[in-house]
């Protein structure tokens, strides 16, 4: 055991002070928080100045009800923007700015046209072609120069929508007060089958996947760490010293270990750079933090982490041990990889729907389940057994491959030359 923990260490000192980790360690925040802002802020400035909208209408009333919708839409989308700005302690953009409306009932080509000259010269941002003919066709010509803001142009057609509803609900002598009634949102609130009340689906979707992508990265990239830590000490003969003072099975365990290690202090770091987020944040978001981030979740994210990771080093220990260069280490690596990416394939039908034949059977078998039971448990809690099941054949296929790939270690470190086919591979369980 004390060999094991020489290793151990010295695998774990020596990744830590490496420029590498640090870099990745304070870049990889960078980049998730600006993958994340960035947008918005690009898109605040982007939409920086003031819309001025010009409505062209065969009457004055059809006029006045899409200026009101659209001046309805704009004052929400800017009240949402204000309420995530505040709860957010200032850290989204600002709301968007205010948007101008202009009735026109001059329907004519010529003064199409001139209108059409004016969004090309800047002099106003567009404009909604709403004649009787159009209406009545269903198709209202909108002419900009943002025909690529899909997201704007999808609000202004469903205002648009909602003004033409609103026209011919007024049309049929219905009051104001019954036309709001009638486009009144209705609330589905979701509750599980024991009366309770369920956590906002897009935050748990968002937080499990982002929970499942940090273990898929960590499994893929600190296994290739193990497999290449065992590559550079075999190229370098140095295996043959260290073999002297430690068997190989005290070396295999040890590199696991100083390397998981490695990657829980990386994940414990970006933890703590997230609480400086969540903390200040903590009374906005302290009922969805609740239901979403449990000790519970915490405890199982950690014990699927600790397996999968076992699983996956165990595997990449033994192809560094099997093969004598990089580029012969990369092709071996879609052995490993390939569950991966069918456990990442099949996540977002999981999110889903979690308690699916194909989310319960991808979730027991070993090599996916750190990913997609994992996933099953943040989404919606699976039954108990099926959890403890997952976690036993895990369990039972770390320790089977723990010994087979032992037997591999064993007996590929002290192998030069070229890579062992698969004959010569079953001849090495039989010798060791």
């Amino acid at each position: 055991m004390r060999n094991v923990w020489l290793i151990a260490r010295r695998e774990y000192l020596e990744r830590v002070r490496t420029r590498s980790f640090m870099i990745m360690t304070v870049l990889t925040p960078l980049l998730m928080g600006g993958l994340t802002i960035g947008p918005g802020l690009l898109m605040a400035r982007m939409s920086h100045h003031s819309k001025h909208i010009v409505v062209v209408a065969s009457d004055q009333q059809m006029g006045e009800t899409i200026k009101g919708q659209l001046l309805h839409a704009d004052k929400e989308s800017r009240d949402n923007a204000e309420a995530a700005r505040k709860s957010s302690m200032k850290r989204t953009p600002p709301p968007p700015p205010e948007l101008t409306v202009d009735i026109d009932t001059a329907i004519s080509d010529e003064h199409r046209a001139e209108l059409t000259k004016r969004v090309e010269g800047k002099d106003i941002d567009g404009v909604v072609w709403a004649s009787n003919e159009a209406l009545k066709s269903r198709k209202v010509p909108f002419i900009t120069r943002d025909t690529s803001s899909f997201i704007e142009n999808a609000e202004l057609q469903q205002s648009i929508s909602q003004s033409v509803t609103r026209h011919a609900l007024q049309a049929r002598g219905l009051s104001e007060q019954e036309i709001q009634d009638v486009f009144r949102p209705v609330k589905l609130d979701v509750e599980d089958a024991a009366g309770k009340s369920g956590s906002n689906p897009q935050v748990v979707i968002v937080t499990s996947i982002v929970m499942v992508m940090i273990l898929y990265m960590s499994l893929l990239l600190y296994g290739i760490n193990v497999m290449r830590a065992v590559l550079e000490e075999k190229t370098s003969r140095i295996m043959e010293v260290m073999l002297s003072v430690a068997r190989a099975k005290e070396m295999m365990a040890g590199k696991i270990l100083g390397v998981g290690a490695v990657g829980l202090t990386q994940i414990a770091i970006w933890g703590a750079v997230a609480l400086l987020y969540i903390v200040p944040n903590a009374i906005a978001m302290r009922g969805q933090l609740q239901s979403v981030l449990s000790p519970g979740l915490l405890v199982w994210f950690a014990v699927f982490y600790l397996l999968g990771f076992s699983l996956y080093s165990t595997m990449y220990a033994a192809m560094g041990a099997m093969v004598n260069s990089e580029q012969e280490a990369q092709q071996l690596q879609f052995i490993a990889v390939i569950p991966l990416v069918a456990a990442v394939a099949v996540m977002f039908s999981v999110a889903q729907l979690p308690s699916s034949s194909l989310a319960v059977w991808f979730s027991m078998i070993p090599f996916t389940s750190p990913l997609i039971m994992f996933m099953r448990i943040a989404v919606q809690a699976p039954p108990l057994w099926q959890i403890l099941l997952s976690v036993a054949l895990l369990a039972g296929t770390i320790y089977a491959l723990v010994l087979l790939c032992t037997k591999i270690y064993r007996v590929g470190i002290l192998m030069y030359g070229k890579r062992p086919t698969l004959p010569e591979i079953l001849k090495w369980l039989k010798y060791a």
